[in-house]
């Protein structure tokens, strides 16, 4: 069995994104990038590329909290189950939340402006980067 292999060209910005994410979402953005980059058979000749526009979009929609707030986060969600959650702890945990949410709307535009460059619909696209269309309500 033969490996290929590919190079991506990513903007700078772009890469300390990347760099930044947690490993879980790293190799969700790899996988997500080699799915991508599977040539099918129609166009083996060519060398598939994402676009600066498509890499932006990835980098995106795998876009997560940094390590140490999804630690807190965790840790701060633990206690609102085990019902210890001091005041100033559950006001923290309400940020967090309000932050994670942004996230998650900012993913789901990403998703949706990555199937208009596909020319699919946003369904399709969470289907073919095994999102969860539920999740998002």
């Amino acid at each position: 069995m033969s490996t290929r292999s590919a190079t991506i060209i990513v903007d700078a910005t772009l890469a300390e994104a990347y760099n930044a994410a947690p490993k879980t979402r790293k190799k969700q953005a790899l996988s997500a990038m080699r799915q991508v980059l599977r040539p099918t058979k129609e166009r083996k000749a060519k060398v598939p590329r994402l676009s600066k526009k498509e890499t932006e979009l990835f980098l995106r929609i795998n876009r997560t909290l940094p390590e140490n707030k999804q630690r807190l986060y965790e840790e701060l969600t633990e206690k609102r189950i085990e019902e210890t959650l001091t005041k100033k702890e559950h006001a923290e945990l309400l940020r967090l939340i309000e932050e994670l949410e942004q996230i998650w709307v900012e993913r789901l535009q990403a998703i949706i402006d990555l199937a208009r460059v596909r020319k699919i619909s946003p369904r399709e696209m969470m289907r073919q980067l095994g999102v969860d269309p539920e999740k998002y309500g």
